[in-house]
């Protein structure tokens, strides 16, 4: 009843809702801030302020205020495995000078070779390499970082005629890699709307042949994503927690590309159903400024349902703790819930506003072939044949699906992920060069040294009884054990502290000569002084931080397997009452990682709970939603283990086609992937499920359960393969970026809609229930439906085909 209240409401205010879409439209667009300049980036700052490496930053910062540096930009001068000559150097130092005079870059300062304390760490020992360093107040994923690295690029460029030959300057560092990510979000942001357009473009034009009838899913969606992502834009911008502290209203850069892909597809998908009913109400005779209404009446419940199951599955993820998933699903979920009002009033409107223009140069006889000499919907041959093939041998088509699947899910369900943030970069970008580079000659763990923030226990004291301060040389003493403790670990390679600031095995320690010499000049330093010990209160002289350099790669899942062996050694660490006979100055200590290490563990451990909760969540709301629509349970049960199985075979074979196409530098698929995956692919496999279901329901009434069936398979064959390839088009466009993560996202979307629209919808779902209609014994319809089966218009939930 409301659904036809409606469709009589489009039919009489056509106009004034396109002039109100329009209108919308243009004034959220004049008044509303770009996406690009208020999204947010960055992975580890949106977990959950209890994870340990937040706890530790926030100790760090409180005790540390004046730290001013939040990132940093490394070049690294090296000549290939060959010692560095005396102009090699003298041009490291020239590249220093340039950037510390730049007034473009947001500096704090610059160390070089000849930096008191931290030049001799800045040179390889083995003399093939040296560094120049230069400590920025901007953050790993500051919105300059991109024009940051471009100014970078640039100025060893410009030096580029002084540079002697066969000098290698890299760049790497953390500001870097940021510039780099967030260069690549851009870029793949920009191609994936680009290929989606195209993609969708040549889709239309090859179904539909009639360029009219293109424009109306291109306009819906067109106007549907200027309103849903300009509205998103400015309620960030006016209640996002730079308005009100308490607000964790978000919106990041990657999201977008959700967006636009889900959209685009969700929305022709939409806009094609409702244009293919249009077709078949005209075909019945249906006045064409009735036909548009009565359309909409007619695909109501099943277009609600569909976008109901993605709408509530995108919005399960506000329940996870990660912040990124928090925002995201339900913004794309609001974002898509904008574009079904669209496709259900604007696109409608504009059927009826086009009128006899919609099917040009065609004209009726695009009409006139849905249906055969006696008026009915024809059959497309291949979906014939199909359905026969179904209907006679489902047992056995279904006892080989599983066979054939079982492999790959088997595989799927144990497949793993990588939550290195480097790897989602491509191996040429700059940073990525210049970090291997960094490892080579340093050390892998040199390129992101993570930090023990070590504060003392409050009964601590030195020798006269008074607290025991770090800054003193009672305080410089008591962290020998620390220090050694820590270098003895296996994960670690070298630790710098106030006792050692230059690094190195204090057993090795030099007590006569230069290095003996240095180190002391080094330790007694007041900049050395004030990096390594807090002189903040209350937390003056009572905490330090040691610099911890890893063995591993510390974007590595080897190196965050090792953080917990760390952690467990430090808390034992500060319950032993004596060390070595001595009372233990770290007894009843406090200990906190910090860095990228520490934070992708917390982020690993954080996401795969999340993605546990999101996967039930999203199950019980799909199939809620299922049982409503349909009101058959078990029906319903089974159609979300045929997404199940999707899912899983998808994931297996992601992972087996991304580690033969990457070789060794596949480490295992992105850590979103499976998340995305899975909400996505059961919420949104399950529209074909109800565009399928619902009208085999509906054929069953009027022509029995075996004819049924086969016509339905026959009638939603066609327009669900066309929904199907474009929302897979939608999808790979994402894979034309340069994000690796996306890249494997894009490619398992494409891949398991394909499988739930030629494998699921066109075997697994039509066996099943073919099966169920074997109990009946005579395949006819019963006396009383025989007049409703007669070529007068009839509702049909899910719309006629396109072959």
């Amino acid at each position: 009843m409301l659904a036809k209240r409606f469709a009589s409401l489009i039919n009489r205010h056509w106009l004034w809702l396109l002039v109100g879409w329009i209108v919308l439209a243009v004034g959220l667009k004049m008044i509303a801030p770009t996406w690009e300049d208020i999204a947010k980036d960055g992975d580890l700052e949106y977990l959950p302020a209890s994870v340990p490496s937040l706890r530790g930053e926030r100790l760090l910062q409180e005790a540390f205020p004046n730290e001013k540096a939040h990132s940093q930009v490394s070049v690294v001068l090296s000549r290939g495995g060959d010692p560095l000559t005396p102009d090699d150097r003298r041009f490291g130092l020239k590249i220093a000078e340039a950037i510390r005079t730049d007034k473009r870059l947001p500096l704090v300062d610059v160390w070089d070779e000849t930096t008191q304390v931290v030049g001799d760490m800045l040179q390889a020992k083995d003399g093939k390499a040296t560094m120049v360093v230069a400590r920025l107040t901007s953050g790993l994923m500051d919105v300059a970082n991109v024009a940051l690295l471009r100014r970078m690029e640039q100025l060893t460029a410009d030096f580029r005629s002084e540079q002697p030959e066969g000098l290698r300057v890299d760049l790497t560092g953390s500001a870097m890699i940021g510039g780099d990510m967030r260069a690549s979000i851009a870029e793949s942001l920009a191609s994936t709307e680009a290929t989606t357009v195209l993609l969708v473009l040549g889709c239309l034009v090859v179904i539909y042949r009639a360029p009219v009838l293109v424009l109306i899913p291109l306009a819906t969606i067109a106007v549907s994503m200027s309103v849903a992502t300009n509205a998103v834009a400015l309620l960030a911008q006016h209640f996002g927690p730079e308005a009100y502290e308490w607000s964790d209203f978000k919106i990041f850069t990657t999201t977008k590309i959700f967006v636009v892909v889900i959209l685009f597809g969700a929305g022709t998908d939409y806009c094609l159903f409702l244009i293919a009913r249009y077709k078949e109400e005209l075909s019945r005779g249906v006045p064409r400024g009735e036909a548009a209404g009565l359309a909409l009446a007619n695909v109501a419940d099943a277009l609600l349902g569909s976008a109901l199951t993605t709408i509530l599955g995108l919005a399960t993820m506000v329940f996870a703790q990660y912040g990124k998933f928090v925002s995201s699903g339900p913004i794309v979920a609001v974002c898509l819930f904008i574009a079904l009002l669209a496709c259900v009033t604007f696109a409608p409107a504009l059927l009826r506003a086009l009128g006899p223009l919609v099917f040009w140069p065609f004209g009726s006889r695009l009409i006139e072939a849905e249906l055969n000499a006696d008026g009915q919907p024809t059959d497309a041959p291949l979906w014939g044949w199909i359905a026969d093939a179904v209907m006679k041998r489902p047992a056995t088509i279904l006892a080989v699906t599983v066979w054939l699947s079982a492999p790959l899910v088997y595989y799927g369900a144990g497949v793993g992920v990588t939550h290195d943030f480097m790897a989602d970069l491509a191996p040429d970008r700059v940073s990525v060069v210049g970090a291997e580079t960094v490892g080579r000659y340093y050390g892998k763990g040199t390129i992101a040294p993570m930090k023990v923030v070590a504060k003392l226990g409050d009964s601590v004291a030195a020798d006269d009884g008074e607290p025991l301060d770090l800054r003193t040389p009672d305080g410089r003493f008591a962290l020998a054990p620390l220090h050694s403790m820590l270098h003895d670990l296996a994960p670690v390679a070298d630790v710098r502290s106030l006792y050692l600031p230059t690094g190195g095995d204090p057993r090795n320690r030099s007590f006569i000569g230069s290095s003996a010499f240095r180190d002391l000049a080094a330790a007694g330093s007041p900049i050395t002084a004030d990096t390594f010990v807090s002189h903040t209160a209350p937390y003056k002289g009572r905490v330090t931080q040691l610099a911890v350099v890893l063995a591993e790669n510390p974007f590595s899942k080897t190196a965050r397997d090792q953080i917990p062996s760390i952690q467990e050694a430090l808390a034992e660490f500060a319950k032993q009452p004596t060390l070595d006979g001595a009372p233990n100055p770290w007894l009843g200590a406090t200990f906190e990682l910090v860095g990228t290490t520490p934070g992708m563990r917390d982020l690993e451990v954080v996401t795969n709970s999340d993605r546990i909760r999101i996967q039930v969540l999203t199950v019980t709301a799909v199939y809620l939603v299922l049982v409503l629509l349909l009101r058959r349970p078990l029906a319903c049960a089974f159609l979300i283990a045929t997404v199940l199985v999707s899912y899983w075979v998808t994931l297996g074979a992601t992972s087996l086609f991304f580690e033969w196409l990457y070789g060794d530098t596949f480490r295992g698929i992105d850590w979103k992937v499976p998340v995305f995956l899975f909400v996505i692919l059961i919420a949104v496999g399950q529209d074909y499920n109800i565009y399928l279901v619902t009208r085999v329901f509906e054929e069953q009434r009027t022509l029995g359960l075996r004819k049924g069936l086969r016509r339905a398979i026959v009638q939603t064959g066609g327009i669900i393969t066309s929904c199907g390839v474009i929302m897979a088009g939608t999808f790979i466009a994402m894979a034309t970026g340069t994000l690796r993560g996306m890249v494997e996202l894009g490619f398992a979307l494409a891949f398991g809609v394909l499988l739930d629209t030629f494998f699921v919808r066109t075997v697994v779902v039509p066996c099943y229930f073919a099966l169920l209609a074997r109990r009946e014994p005579v395949d006819t319809p019963p006396a009383e439906t025989i007049e409703a089966s007669s070529p007068s218009p009839r509702r049909i939930t899910a719309g006629a085909g396109v072959s």
